[in-house]
């Protein structure tokens, strides 16, 4: 059933392109020559920033680049606090690797309603796809060790890659710094897709202030190695990670 909603999105937005419209309005509309913004994103999966320059083909329809940075957790990622410290930190059980992606594409963007009034509402379908830059960041953790004798009295903290086998939960007080292993970070290459509805509200013609929505989809070429895995164990890494968005974007136009 999922999947056929999501097929019925991706199929239905291009078609809503075709029914534009000529505009009544009251103001004198102007044509310009290209569009500038900057998103905020929450997904289903995370969190996002974006930038897009978007050049004006005609009067409706505009085409351009995107540049997006995005978190994609694992829907099985729940952070728990150490009962045993008080200054602990949190953290994932089994997730040995944070997850980002940096999304380079072509967008496009088709005006099917124009505003009929300065300050009523533009509709709009967007559409884009590219590279994604999977990076995969290690995770350290702060752990206790006890001294030679076994007493925790005058135990040492030690910051270590996060193995889940060799460190119980009952040493680990969280997380370590968000940049330490970020060196050691490794590039996965893939490729994403997105399709949305973005509803311009703004006041001024030559601003814009927006809220999209749609779908995205995240593509690797080799699984993503979010949570530790063994042998015998439940195979819960992706490949692919599909997403609901809803973004707020501001900008300006030129001529």
């Amino acid at each position: 059933m999922t999947k056929k909603l999501i097929l019925s999105l991706f199929l239905t937005i291009p078609l809503l392109g075709l029914a534009q419209i000529d505009t009544d309005a009251d103001f004198k509309r102007q044509v310009y020559d290209r569009e500038y913004t900057f998103g905020l994103i929450g997904h289903s999966r995370g969190y996002a920033v974006n930038g897009k320059y978007l050049k004006y083909l005609d009067g409706y329809n505009k085409l351009g680049f995107e540049l997006e940075f995005t978190k994609l957790r694992h829907p099985k990622e729940v952070r728990i606090p150490n009962q045993f410290y008080s200054n602990s930190r949190g953290y994932v059980f089994g997730r040995e690797n944070t997850f980002y992606a940096l999304r380079t594409g072509l967008a496009y963007e088709s005006i099917f309603f124009d505003k009929t009034d300065q300050g009523s509402i533009s509709i709009a379908t967007f559409f884009s796809g590219g590279v994604s830059w999977g990076i995969l960041k290690p995770i350290y953790m702060q752990i206790i060790l006890p001294d030679s004798s076994g007493s925790a009295v005058v135990a040492q903290t030690v910051t270590v890659p996060y193995n889940h086998i060799e460190h119980g939960g009952s040493n680990i007080i969280g997380e370590a710094n968000y940049f330490k292993g970020i060196g050691e970070s490794k590039i996965l290459p893939g490729i994403y897709t997105k399709a949305g509805a973005v509803f311009d509200f703004d006041f001024l013609d030559r601003k814009v202030t927006s809220i999209e929505v749609g779908l995205s989809y995240d593509y690797y070429f080799s699984e993503v190695p979010i949570f530790y895995e063994d042998e015998a164990g439940e195979d819960i890494n992706e490949f692919g990670f599909l997403q609901f968005y809803i973004a707020l974007n501001f900008g300006y136009k030129k001529q």
